[in-house]
């Protein structure tokens, strides 16, 4: 079952921490995993059971400090995922905190010169297109359904659907032409 703020409540499947400024969660629940070596491994998943497409989360603030071996991870996961033919997007959050205009105004996420800084910095260093990379605010005191961010994160997944099913279209067209 799926939670998010556009269900119009808060969820605490995946835990979060407000002291350490780092990730909390320490598991993943998958209903079928990927990782070889596992029993459910599959070594020619059909359609349905492959990837369709690669999102990463990145805070915004963090892009900058962000260490060059984490950096070459997320290098790594993206040109095996380009060798698959599998599209990639970052979602990046927290662009009220990186620009006071937005703060003040989520509607200029898309005329900040910080968030628009950060979103190439993010680019240069990852790879990823910046028409790739969506700006997004985090739920953290606000009610449940604001409008301006549901927006931005709605945007956001309307653009990985498009890419996931661009991506379905094309492996289809792929195994009608070889067969």
């Amino acid at each position: 079952m799926e939670d998010s703020h556009l269900d119009g409540r808060n969820t605490t499947r995946a835990l979060a921490d407000s002291i350490s400024g780092h990730s909390f969660t320490m598991e993943c629940n998958a209903e079928s995993p990927i990782s070889e070596g596992n029993p459910k491994y599959k070594e020619n998943p059909s359609l349905n059971d492959r990837i369709h497409c690669l999102v990463a989360v990145i805070s915004a603030y963090s892009i900058s400090p962000m260490e060059q071996i984490v950096i070459d991870q997320l290098k790594k996961v993206r040109h095996q995922a380009r060798d698959l033919g599998i599209p990639q997007v970052i979602i990046m959050t927290k662009v009220d905190e990186v620009c006071p205009l937005v703060k003040g105004n989520l509607e200029k996420v898309y005329t900040s010169k910080k968030v628009k800084e950060k979103m190439e910095e993010c680019s240069i260093k990852l790879g990823v297109p910046v028409n790739c990379i969506f700006p997004v605010k985090n739920y953290h005191d606000e009610d449940p359904g604001n409008t301006k961010m549901d927006i931005l994160i709605l945007k956001a997944l309307l653009n990985i659907v498009n890419f996931a099913s661009d991506y379905v279209q094309d492996q289809t067209d792929n195994e009608f032409m070889n067969e």
